[in-house]
């Protein structure tokens, strides 16, 4: 990763862990735990890119931590209330393109790893039916999280049916933008060519 790229992916992860450190200091506990997730979760690539043996581009640790970061300043820092309701919206239209876009590439490789030879429809059907699907998992988690910590509408996850369906709107144009750019990239170039991009190519012993 380029070194402009890991300091800006580790200055979002960063804000990620003073948010987290705050919201259990003045004892915020579910946005605290949902802090921690987020911080767990910019690690997942890492874990992914060392397993398959390959280099993401500096963009997708980059896009994830800032996408994740989002949702954490807005419950933690209050800006979904301060910058209602923009804020939320444009948030999870951020993360839909950041879990898309690592859709996309996970099924490539993936495609790659097991010799599966999927078709450019199907990675570009399961690359939106992922993001919408990673959606609906999130908002599970905010009605889990609601349910088990209660509190009034103000202090939720959840803003009710409305602001969820919108949620999930959002979310569905984000994997649809890249889904379309997906769809167009193909025109010119073949899956074979992600994985020429990177240094490493699944399975590859390290020299």
């Amino acid at each position: 990763m380029p070194r402009t790229g890991m300091y800006l992916t580790l200055l979002f992860q960063g804000l990620i862990a003073l948010d987290m450190v705050y919201a259990f200091l003045i004892g915020n506990y579910h946005a605290g735990f949902t802090a921690l997730l987020m911080l767990i979760l910019t690690l997942v690539p890492y874990w992914v890119a060392h397993r398959m043996d390959v280099q993401f581009p500096w963009f997708v640790f980059f896009f994830i931590a800032m996408a994740l970061w989002f949702h954490t300043a807005g419950y933690i820092q209050g800006f979904y209330l301060t910058f209602y309701p923009y804020y939320d919206k444009v948030a999870h239209f951020v993360t839909g393109t950041a879990v898309a876009l690592l859709g996309f590439l996970g099924v490539i490789f993936i495609d790659r790893y097991w010799k599966m030879n999927l078709r450019r429809h199907f990675i570009v059907g399961f690359t939106v039916i992922f993001g919408l699907a990673m959606a609906a998992a999130w908002e599970i988690y905010e009605y889990t999280i609601d349910i088990i910590f209660g509190g009034n509408l103000a202090g939720r996850m959840q803003g009710g049916l409305t602001d969820t369906m919108q949620d999930l709107i959002f979310t569905l144009a984000a994997s649809l933008l890249v889904g379309v750019l997906a769809s167009l990239w193909f025109r010119t170039h073949r899956k074979e060519d992600v994985m020429k991009a990177l240094p490493h190519e699944p399975g590859a012993t390290k020299g």
